[in-house]
């Protein structure tokens, strides 16, 4: 794999993080073509097909330029899921979604509990079978990393009314501590008692971030407050906004501070032959909107939908918050079916 793919990989990797650096990147990509072609919107002669989106019963269009790139961390798991899995679960799904039309960007970070229709496998192992699961287990059919991230993509993709995703990147939550390594470590602020985990995260402390205790602070949740994968994702997302912060004051500073980050993380990330190259990121300023980090709205049950005699943490997605998420990135219109 070429260094440029590795840096754009570990700039959409795994906690969002140097993901909005390649958002920079995709800006001065775009400037480049609008000084070739004009500021038209028309960068050559392929003319892509429009977005159709099926939420709430309706159909959704938009003709918007829109780029996705979906950012997987992998976990082994804890639980005895039987022969038929044989992967990792995606315990980290974060959707980074670039609208090159409108000007904006967001991550979208989704929940590792949302329930969604996807494929499965029958008794001989064959891809054949459907069944409503945790979209975290997608990950595990496959007899190898690309099938395994199409499966997940699949997944994304249904539980999103179909909205295509072009980019996949995988990194190993067991490799967080590398990423914290490269990027010099991360302060966060202990909001509840996290002593159970580790001494140090006393409630109300600041606490800069060891490589140990990242993969501590973003993964923990059996034995920690009420055990939810909500409150693991909120510290998830303090990690990924300070992280930023910190990445981007590094560039600002040292251009050259990415390839630092490539040779620490060089053969942890892994990308199927589709995902995108991007060149080094430079230090210029960001032009598009950025709306941040979001999640969608829904509700919690606990429940044995997936039939394996275990009570699992169950996450309906409202398709309705789906809608209003998204349409904050991309202009959506409703379609009038009737004749």
């Amino acid at each position: 794999m070429s260094k440029r793919r590795i840096i754009v990989i570990l700039i959409a990797a795994v906690l969002a993080v140097i993901a909005f650096g390649g958002v920079m990147h995709l800006i001065e990509t775009r400037s480049q073509k609008d000084q070739q072609f004009g500021d038209t919107g028309d960068w050559g002669d392929e003319e892509e097909e429009p977005l159709e989106l099926i939420l709430e019963d309706a159909s959704y269009i938009s003709n918007d330029d829109i780029d996705t790139y979906l950012i997987i961390g992998t976990d082994a798991g804890g639980e005895d899921l039987g022969e038929m899995y044989s992967g990792e679960l995606a315990d980290f799904l974060t959707l980074l979604l670039v609208d090159n039309t409108t000007r904006r960007f967001g991550f979208i970070q989704i929940d590792r509990n949302s329930m969604v229709e996807m494929q499965v496998p029958n008794e001989k192992g064959d891809m054949t079978g459907v069944a409503t699961q945790q979209i975290c287990i997608s990950h595990w059919y496959g007899t190898s990393e690309e099938e395994r991230n199409d499966n997940t993509v699949a997944a994304v993709e249904t539980l999103l009314g179909g909205l295509e995703i072009d980019n996949c990147y995988t990194l190993n939550m067991a490799d967080i501590g590398a990423v914290n390594h490269a990027i010099g470590g991360v302060v966060v602020d202990i909001e509840s008692d996290l002593t159970s985990v580790d001494p140090e995260f006393v409630k109300g402390k600041s606490v800069l971030l060891d490589d140990k205790q990242a993969e501590k602070f973003v993964r923990a949740r059996m034995g920690v407050g009420n055990e939810t994968n909500a409150e693991r994702m909120a510290r998830q997302t303090q990690y990924m906004q300070k992280a930023y912060n910190l990445v981007m004051s590094q560039l600002r500073d040292n251009p050259e501070y990415i390839n630092d980050i490539y040779s620490e993380l060089e053969g942890k990330i892994f990308s199927g032959e589709s995902a995108r190259d991007f060149s080094t990121v430079t230090n210029q300023i960001l032009q598009y909107e950025s709306l941040g980090i979001m999640q969608f709205s829904g509700k919690t049950k606990i429940a044995d939908t997936q039939g394996d005699g275990i009570e699992h943490e169950e996450f309906y997605v409202s398709e309705a918050s789906i809608l209003k998420t998204l349409g904050k990135v991309i202009d959506l219109q409703k379609t009038d079916e009737e004749e």
